[in-house]
């Protein structure tokens, strides 16, 4: 240890202080050199009894083996290992640990200790236990299989939603696995409990495993159960592919499930037998399968989030499901039925939906899809009051108002300015029309033959919506060109080259002069 501490491998007295995670070092027979703060209140014991003793002296281990001799014996480096002991104080510490080596400077194949870096995990497990007691009992409170939801559920008219409901009929009528592909919001596990409901194994459970929410050391465990005996303070306990018998098992987010479990999960698919965690005998699983992705399977497949031979077997029969973008022309309906089933559950009156409101949701971009809709519409229904129960665009969340505004006032820029007195249909299009007519003008050098001609207009038309709109020509321009027009309007027989070359010789030089613009006309 001093030799450790003298050539400062390890800053110990540093590392001993710290309070918000436990840092536990041996030396290379398994002796205490560093305990720190957060050591002490997870294991209830006191510095002074552990620093110098041995690890067999201190701990009793009840699930997997000490990790600091396993790393003092192989040289490698452990990460995320789930780990349960009790301390001389009786004090059960259930814990997820990584441990490193600490490797010699002058000889590099010589491991001069292990360094365990662990955070207590027993409040998570108790909580985790009373998450899944309380969502069982809300999903037991309209079906016993542990449903809510049925194709009747789902709600929607558009083209997109028809044709998966569709896709998920017949998806109910097999026994193939099915892969639910869909952003974050989009439904997915309601399209998973429809497909339960709708198929022969619907009177049988359905349970549901949120991949990303359970650590990867207790997944393993919490799918295939445990075997009274296999460690110590183990007891017989059904994993949940046993507690899903005769009904369907619901991967949510399978691509946050680590590699190696995967492999598993692809064996018992393939073979229908599972084992349960330090158990021998092989059971039987007689569930059906359902998976689900937020992200492109291919996406995850390269990423090395999902196993390729796993998708395949998961994928038999794949349904995407559509975003809430793609679905533009369900957001009202969808969002009057959760404005009934808000109202109702808070006994208030159904509430209209005012058409600025309406604007808002249906040009608004739904990241979060349905679940955000839904959000959305709790917030409005609770914003409103007696005096004015509907849900106005001032009730909608601020960002959800701030965002569509923006939108709004880019489209309307491009035809509605801010010096128009009225903002009418009618005033936009006489400004753009006369806009139109002066820029045509102008390009003829206010020719309004040649004018009404590229406008597709009788000339009298194109006069009387010159006077209409009091466009003027500009003031370098003379009469002589107005005259020639007339002239030649009145007297077709005349050539207008020929008169223009009459009345070229006939102006006076010094008016040539002076009105630049004739000059251009007549030369």
């Amino acid at each position: 240890m001093d030799d450790i501490i003298g050539r400062e491998a390890l800053p110990i007295k540093a590392l001993e202080k710290i309070e918000d995670i436990c840092v536990h070092a041996v030396d290379s027979n398994g002796k205490v050199i560093c305990y720190s703060k957060g050591c002490e209140i997870i294991d209830d014991m006191k510095y002074e009894e552990v620093i110098n003793h041995h690890l067999n002296e201190i701990y009793t281990y009840l699930e997997n083996e000490s990790m600091q001799e396993f790393v003092l014996k192989t040289g490698k480096t452990v990460r995320d290992v789930h780990v349960k002991y009790t301390t001389p104080s009786g004090k059960i510490a259930d814990v997820i640990s990584s441990t490193y080596p600490i490797v010699s400077k002058k000889d590099k194949d010589r491991i001069e200790g292990a360094i365990c870096v662990y955070r207590d995990i027993s409040g998570y497990m108790k909580m985790s236990e009373k998450i899944l007691e309380l969502e069982n009992k809300l999903k037991s409170k309209e079906k016993k299989n542990g449903t809510q939801y049925t194709l009747k559920s789902i709600k929607g008219s558009s083209k997109a939603i028809l044709k998966t409901k569709n896709e998920a009929k017949v998806a109910a009528c097999t026994e193939a696995p099915v892969l639910l592909i869909g952003e974050t919001g989009t439904g997915k596990e309601v399209f998973a409990q429809s497909i339960h409901n709708s198929s022969k194994r619907a009177e049988f459970p359905f349970i549901a495993i949120n991949c990303s929410a359970i650590p990867d050391s207790l997944l393993e465990s919490t799918l295939f159960g445990t075997v009274k005996g296999s460690f110590t303070g183990a007891s017989d306990k059904k994993g949940l592919i046993e507690e899903a018998k005769g009904g369907t098992l619901f991967f949510d987010e399978i691509n946050s499930m680590n590699y190696e479990l995967q492999s598993k999960i692809l064996r018992v698919l393939e073979t229908k037998r599972f084992r349960k965690v330090g158990g021998n005998k092989e059971i039987i699983m007689d569930a059906r399968v359902i998976s689900a992705l937020n992200e492109d399977p291919l996406k995850a497949i390269d990423e090395k989030k999902l196993r390729a031979d796993l998708f395949y077997r998961l994928a038999v029969f794949s349904i995407v499901i559509p975003s809430l973008n793609d679905r533009k022309s369900d957001i009202i309906e969808l969002a009057k039925y959760f404005l009934r089933k808000e109202a109702e559950s808070i006994e208030k009156d159904v509430p209209e939906i005012t058409r600025e409101a309406m604007e808002i949701l249906i040009h608004y971009n739904w990241p979060g899809n349905i679940r955000e809709l839904k959000h959305v519409i709790t917030h409005a229904v609770y914003m409103t009051s007696s005096q004015d129960p509907d849900i106005t665009a001032h009730v909608l969340p601020h960002y959800l108002r701030e965002h569509t505004n923006i939108k709004k006032n880019d489209v309307s820029s491009k035809y509605f300015f801010e010096e128009d007195e009225e903002k009418t249909l009618k005033s936009t299009l006489d400004r753009i029309e006369k806009e139109i007519l002066k820029e045509i003008l102008e390009a003829n050098n206010f020719n309004v033959s040649k004018s009404a001609r590229d406008l597709g207009l009788a000339r009298q038309n194109l006069q009387y919506r010159i006077k209409r709109f009091g466009i003027k020509k500009p003031p370098a321009l003379t009469c002589w060109r107005f005259f020639v027009e007339e002239v030649c309007a009145v007297f077709r027989c005349i050539s207008f080259r020929f008169l223009r070359f009459v009345l070229r010789h006939l102006v006076p030089e010094r008016v040539l002069h002076v009105l630049p613009e004739c000059c251009r006309f007549f030369q």
